[in-house]
């Protein structure tokens, strides 16, 4: 059985519908993102496994216990809010210890306990300190000890770094790892951000309007999206439409331009039928066995490691990634420019 399951839960706020038909079995100890854009139902599902939303339908499991309809405070599940919330008159020591305080806990096992917390997320000599000494990576660690002083059963992350600067949020989500991984605790984490998602996650659901478009490994929900919202939404993506196609030959006609392709979606939409490529995936030069194109150079952009270049190629417009290094020769806007990507790189949405 699994440790946290999601069994179709609905949330409607008067007519308009947050959460619609939502279904998830997360295993313990496992990472699991929330990934999508602002008001897609994230949150809302988030706080329906904390209890802090009543679903309108559906039901939501904890180790094998019926919670739906359990209050917060008898669920044993740790909150971590995109804000800190800490208290600001009380140490880190105190703030981590005030749930246990709370729950009756004998002194001796708060601070033993606050003591752990303190060297888990590597602040023991931060214990005497009042939140607005901290920095704002410092105050979400207390954030997620405080979360974990009570040895919940699982661990519920509502956009934590969001708040914080690029530098900071990179290390701080590799500590959330470190620390998810070393206690083996079942998470659930949600972002917007793509990279954190990738990065953190042992699944990946994406949603958007409130349903899941593909729930898969970040490998899976970045190589094999399911629809046109994932693949464009998880990375940067090609989307050029395609005029006809034959499915017995793995062929499209792209404005002329003869592509072979190497799959269709799982969610394919004959009706508007698009091919799709990832920018990293195009190359300069042809190769044989390749879908080999040339093109004119529309546009260059340097992004630090990457050059992306743009070319128009009998009006279909393909953007490539090119890493940047002392070997690559870069075109001029204007030139005419020979390029490839594999069959096995593109698919037809």
């Amino acid at each position: 059985m699994s440790f946290i399951e999601l069994t179709h839960v609905k949330k409607a706020f008067a007519e308009r519908v947050a959460v619609e038909d939502f279904n998830l079995q997360a295993e313990q100890g496992e990472f699991i993102s929330f990934l999508g854009p602002s008001g897609c139902g994230k949150t809302t599902t988030l706080r329906i496994i904390a209890g802090f939303e009543l679903p309108t339908s559906g039901n939501v499991t904890l180790a094998g216990q019926d919670m739906t309809f359990t209050p917060p405070n008898r669920r044993k599940v740790g909150m971590v809010f995109q804000s800190y919330a800490l208290f600001p008159n009380m140490t880190v020591a105190e703030n981590i210890g005030y749930g246990l305080k709370i729950a009756g806990t004998d002194r001796s096992e708060i601070r033993k306990r606050v003591d752990d917390m303190l060297v888990l997320i590597h602040m023991e000599e931060f214990a005497n300190r009042f939140p607005a000494q901290l920095s704002g990576g410092q105050q979400q660690r207390v954030a997620l000890a405080r979360a974990l002083a009570f040895k919940p059963q699982a661990l519920l992350l509502d956009e934590p770094l969001s708040a914080l600067d690029a530098k900071i949020r990179v290390e701080l989500r590799q500590e959330i790892r470190r620390i998810q991984q070393q206690l083996e605790i079942t998470t659930i984490y949600v972002t917007h951000d793509q990279e954190e998602a990738l990065s953190l996650s042992d699944r990946i659901v994406v949603m958007s309007q409130g349903r899941m478009e593909q729930v898969g490994t970040p490998y899976e929900i970045y190589k094999m999206p399911a629809t046109e919202f994932v693949a464009s939404f998880v990375g940067h993506l090609n989307l050029l439409p395609v005029k006809s196609f034959n499915p017995s030959e793995q062929r499209a006609d792209l404005n002329g331009l003869s592509i072979i392709y190497g799959r269709i979606a799982e969610k394919f939409s004959p009706e508007k039928p698009c091919l799709a490529v990832r920018p990293e995936e195009i190359n300069p030069g042809h190769v044989e066995g390749q879908n080999n194109l040339n093109g004119v150079v529309e546009s260059i952009h340097y992004l630090g490691s990457i050059i992306r270049i743009r070319v128009n190629s009998n009006g279909s417009v393909f953007i490539m990634d090119q890493f940047n290094d002392y070997r690559l020769t870069i075109p001029r806007v204007g030139d005419m420019y020979a390029f490839h990507f594999p069959i096995e790189a593109c698919w037809l949405l």
